[in-house]
């Protein structure tokens, strides 16, 4: 399958307007450019030249400085005699806190304010390594990891300008360095005694020479005295060496050069002749900045143009998205008045009829079921059934069987308060007498498994709740807590602000995490999955907790309900949440 790449709107006026500013300007540019490209041989020689004399000149200032830095381990007896102590004939001798200091007294004094410079070493004969850089490189060396002693063994005392080489001895795996090196020997028997080391970071160098007044377009070349390139460190191929001559074939360059009578070494330059002349450069560099601080301004203005644009269609397609999730609540903030504006008013309109005819169908069905409850209990004759009742109540009294006798008093509370109270609302206290009558009957069926437990002010039994509402919630904990051991039925009353919160838990072996996210998830959904049926006859899970959760909201609005608390562990924990009413409000 072709996967076709996607671009937002807003993607799409970026790029049109950037190209339409950036192609003008482009072609403007370089017709600039070709007109002033003629007489530049002269001028870049000569201005090549006298950046290279400066360069040169600052080199060997900078050598002759590194040649007195590698010379100081000769000026310091405690540097010396610490490179006595670890020579060639003994074993890898223990270095002492105190030499370290000594050493590192020595190596910081000749490192301070000095950038550039990545690390100075001293390497003894016995294979200790000193360094200002203490916990960051290897304290051991090993001849056979650093070939370059060689060459600087063969400088015998003089100084030794290392070309770019890898130092196995950074811990932290350093790019290449270049070093100025030299062997010590003992002043008075010219004994080898070790090697001081300079390393300069590949920064810390190009800052040396990027700081030349020199065009950004010229390139600087340093070989040695055999003609190998040892600057820039990314240009050294380590297996073959780079000559001058590949770098001046690269393309047409005009270019100067000058041997440096301290070292030997040889700086060169090399600038495109198309770089070269002031006017040019003037022009260039004027165009350039005009052009780019234009282009700048004109980019920000495209983008901030295209949010304009395109911000109106995200903010809509934004709440789209929620009303696709089953959010109805969510209105597009009208913010124009063109075809946007149009588009997100009639989505407003559309979004208020469907949540408007969800509400009054979800009602209508709420009033259907009252309207069948109404018609079931108009056609029980309820003084028969108590007459009954009592009947069999005094039979049970009669037999010695009270709890038969409890059982039915409680039957006969049931079925008072479902269908001589036609009330919405009704005190908390009858709505509790109730649900305990409910606990006794199945506590009898059970077995005397179901225990209940009350936490409820006295002061909070007057206030006014829905009818009917705890039942579902215990019927909950017959069917998904019980087990072989009792279940105890907690309710407990709070106050929180401005609302009347009531809690039911109880300590059973609860709803499983799968199941109890199945339940929630049904629970809250703003209308039923369609086909479903919710009538007489036809149980479905988690209706009766649905039911419960609507007609409090129904009632007293969005913001109340009845809510699952999944942070405890054991049992199943209800949280219902109701404004603060008492009877006349």
């Amino acid at each position: 399958m072709t996967m076709k790449l996607f671009l937002s709107l807003r993607s799409k006026f970026i790029i049109l307007f950037t190209l339409l500013i950036t192609v003008p300007f482009f072609i403007s540019g370089l017709i600039t450019y070709y007109q002033y490209i003629a007489n530049v041989e002269e001028d870049s020689r000569r201005y090549t030249r006298q950046i290279i004399e400066q360069v040169n000149i600052n080199l060997d200032q900078y050598m002759k400085d590194m040649d007195r830095i590698t010379m100081a381990p000769y000026y310091n007896e405690n540097v010396m005699n610490i490179l006595r102590k670890h020579d060639w004939q003994s074993s890898p001798v223990f270095v002492t806190s105190d030499e370290y200091s000594k050493m590192n007294l020595m190596i910081s004094s000749l490192t301070f304010d000095r950038s550039e410079i990545r690390s100075i070493l001293i390497f003894a004969l016995d294979g200790n390594l000193f360094s200002n850089l203490e916990t960051t490189i290897d304290r051991y060396w090993e001849a056979s990891r650093n070939p370059w002693m060689a060459g600087v063994e063969k400088g015998n005392g003089s100084i030794v300008v290392l070309p770019p080489h890898d130092a196995d001895y950074y811990l932290d795996g350093a790019e290449k360095v270049i070093s100025i090196a030299r062997v010590i020997r003992e002043i008075s028997t010219n004994k080898y005694l070790g090697i001081v080391k300079v390393d300069l970071s590949e920064k810390g160098f190009k800052s040396l020479l990027e700081s030349k007044n020199y065009n950004s377009k010229s390139q600087i070349y340093i070989s040695d005295r055999n003609g190998d390139v040892i600057y820039p460190i990314d240009e050294v191929d380590m297996d073959n060496s780079l000559s001058l001559k590949e770098v001046a074939n690269r393309e047409e360059q005009i270019s100067a050069k000058v041997n440096s009578e301290f070292t030997g070494m040889q700086v060169t330059g090399f600038i495109p002749k198309s770089e070269v002349t002031a006017g040019a450069r003037k022009l260039v560099k004027s165009t350039v900045i005009v052009s780019a601080a234009s282009m700048l301004v004109a980019y920000l203005l495209a983008v901030v143009a295209s949010s304009r644009l395109v911000n109106p269609i995200r903010h809509l397609h934004k709440k789209m998205k929620k009303v696709q999730k089953g959010d109805f609540g969510e209105r597009a903030e009208v913010t124009s008045h063109d075809e946007i504006g149009h588009l997100t008013d009639g989505f407003n309109t559309m979004v208020s009829e469907i949540e408007r005819l969800i509400k009054e169908v979800y009602e209508s069905k709420l009033r259907e079921k009252d309207a069948q409850l109404s018609t079931l209990e108009s056609q029980i004759n309820p003084h028969f059934i108590y007459n009954t009742l009592e009947s069999i109540n005094l039979m049970a009294l009669e037999s010695n069987q009270p709890k038969l006798s409890n059982v039915v008093v409680s039957l006969g509370r049931l079925l008072r308060f479902t269908v001589n109270k036609e009330e919405r609302l009704v005190y908390l206290k009858d709505e509790l007498l109730f649900v305990e009558s409910y606990i006794q009957i199945q506590s009898y069926r059970l077995g005397g498994q179901l225990r209940m437990e009350l936490d409820v002010d006295l002061g909070h039994e007057d206030y006014l709740v829905p009818k009917l509402f705890l039942q579902p919630l215990i019927e909950n904990v017959i069917e998904h807590a019980m087990d072989e051991d009792i279940v105890t039925v907690r309710i407990a009353t709070y106050i929180e602000e401005d609302q009347f919160i009531i809690t039911v838990s109880d300590d059973g072996k609860g709803i499983h995490e799968e199941r109890m996210a199945q339940v929630e998830a049904h629970m809250y959904k703003e209308s039923n999955e369609h086909g479903a049926r919710d009538g007489f006859g036809f149980k479905k899970k988690g209706f009766a907790l649905r039911n419960v959760h609507w007609r409090i909201r129904l009632l007293f609005g969005p913001e109340y309900g009845l809510f699952l608390d999944r942070t405890h562990r054991q049992g199943t924990h209800f949280i219902v949440k109701i404004p603060l009413q008492w009877e006349g409000e």
